[in-house]
């Protein structure tokens, strides 16, 4: 991504209280088809692709990597990277960062806790951790935004 296609690029993270410290990069572009653009890139990197033309905020989480010896593990990036969320300008508004962040927090989750997010029928220790990983992504990006 070259610089024009971005007015702003920061990190959020988490704290290793909910397993290991991920980060995320913020992405921040000039407009909606900036950041589809941007998005559509990185899902092409991936071998992916997703219909993005109703997009107005992206959560992109790494891929996990998978081993012969050990197929089922999961692996992420052993620097606690964990994706990129991207938002435009004139679309930064609480609902679509909250809804942005909430995908963030899943995602952490998933790598850090366990693939499958299932929560329970009451507010249980799993629903807890999420609901830390998403409060530390928030307050992470409310300090940097």
């Amino acid at each position: 991504m070259t610089a024009p296609d971005r007015v702003r690029r920061f990190r959020i993270h988490t704290s290793g209280r909910i397993g290991p410290p991920r980060w995320w990069w913020v992405v921040v572009h000039p407009g909606v088809e900036e950041l589809r653009a941007a998005g559509d890139a990185w899902l092409r990197r991936q071998g992916a692709y997703a219909d993005l033309s109703d997009a107005v905020g992206l959560c992109q989480p790494v891929g996990w990597m998978e081993y012969e010896e050990s197929p089922r593990e999961r692996h992420y990036p052993a620097s606690g990277y964990a994706g990129v969320v991207r938002l435009a300008v004139g679309e930064v508004t609480a609902e679509i960062v909250a809804h942005e962040l909430v995908h963030a927090a899943v995602a952490t989750y998933r790598m850090n806790v366990r693939p499958d997010v299932r929560l329970g029928v009451q507010c249980g220790g799993r629903e807890e951790d999420l609901a830390y990983l998403y409060g530390e992504l928030f307050a992470s990006f409310q300090d940097r935004y």
